[in-house]
């Protein structure tokens, strides 16, 4: 290949176009822009759940008159917003981090540097899908009976072992 590289104009570019980051595509691929720090999304999705549920409530309050419905909704409400206060009062950058700099610089499953400290995130994993399965069988194993609860505790147990196996690992 004898042209340009990605991020270099090329011949059909004029010399003041965009560079690309790197790890985006080039003008024959998809137009990627550079990474985007995204954390405030999550925020708004919790914001937008806990007041539509927070109006629905309302709505039922007014017209059904049926106290369980209202206070379940209401408690739905309650508990979506207050996952976006947490996530709101999570959103400021790290100490240390420039404000258009995205947080957490490094790849899943390994070291980012911030401040002299290196944070691990363990790769991607079944172990917490099994963990989950056997929670879930042991909450109806306390409907169902200990034939059911026996067979919940070994699976999440396995998952717990095999997360830490793999934590500990640290490829």
């Amino acid at each position: 290949m004898t042209g340009p590289g990605p991020g270099t104009p090329g011949p059909d570019r004029a010399a003041t176009g965009p560079t690309r980051a790197p790890g985006t595509e080039g003008p024959a691929g998809h137009e990627a822009g550079p990474p985007v720090d995204d954390r405030k999304v999550p925020f708004r999705v919790f914001t937008f759940i806990g007041v539509f549920i927070l109006v629905l409530g309302i709505i039922y309050w007014s017209t059904a008159y049926e106290e369980a419905g209202v206070v379940m909704l209401l408690v739905s409400a309650v508990l979506a917003l207050w996952i976006a206060v947490y996530l709101w009062l999570h959103e400021r950058p790290e100490p240390g981090v420039r404000a258009g700099e995205p947080a957490g610089t490094g790849a899943a499953g390994t070291g980012a540097q911030v401040e002299g400290v290196v944070h691990y995130l363990p790769h991607a994993s079944a172990w917490p899908f099994a963990i989950g399965l056997g929670a879930a069988t042991v909450a109806n194993g306390l409907v169902l009976g200990l034939w059911v609860i026996v067979p919940g505790v070994a699976l999440m147990l396995l998952g717990i072992g095999g997360f830490i196996r793999q934590t500990r690992r640290r490829d």
